[in-house]
């Protein structure tokens, strides 16, 4: 598979920073917010004001792991969950607070699957960029000390400089090939 990448960017914990966001957002983020929302914002902050408004394709294979377990172990010990803590639990809740922040109208889609999670949702970004350029978002984060992501926007109608095979991202520019995730 073949396609165009405009930017990316790759984030493990070392490398966030989520100072973009105003501090109330910020204090109720997970690891995986956090990265996620890092990297949204890195690739996105690359647009144009006309190209901000674009749509998104996320994915996680685990998702919010960390707060899931925090709400099974909540129910199980006082029968009840809080609100909160079930809203930022959802598989797609740091895409859809990044749509928001930034007044984003395009749809958005959240992927999982399994071990493959990064190519499925690496193929929908590709072929919704038939169309538009579309920002992907690959994130996990097992334990909230191991979160780690990748990011990218993809646009249509260039010249391919990126490819996909054999489990590995290759993206080629003045200075050669290299794998990049």
């Amino acid at each position: 598979m073949e396609f165009f990448i405009k930017t990316y960017c790759k984030k493990n914990p070392e490398d966030i920073d989520v100072s973009f966001l105003p501090a109330m957002v910020r204090r109720k983020l997970s690891a995986l917010d956090k990265t996620a929302l890092c990297i949204l914002n890195e690739c996105f902050s690359t647009l144009d004001n006309k190209e901000k408004n674009i749509k998104i394709v996320f994915a996680s294979q685990y998702g919010e792991l960390d707060r899931l377990k925090k709400l099974v172990k909540q129910y199980t010990e006082e029968n009840e969950v809080s609100p909160t803590t079930f809203s930022g639990s959802v598989h797609n809740s740091a895409v859809g607070q990044f749509s928001l922040l930034n007044k984003i109208t395009q749809s958005y889609n959240s992927i999982s699957a399994e071990d493959f999670t990064f190519e499925a949702g690496l193929t929908e970004a590709v072929i919704t960029a038939k169309d538009c350029s579309v920002l992907f978002c690959y994130c996990d984060a097992i334990t909230p000390d191991s979160a780690y992501g990748f990011g990218c926007i993809i646009s249509p109608g260039s010249t391919p400089n990126a490819k996909y095979t054999d489990n590995k991202l290759y993206y080629k520019n003045e200075s050669g090939e290299k794998c990049i995730f």
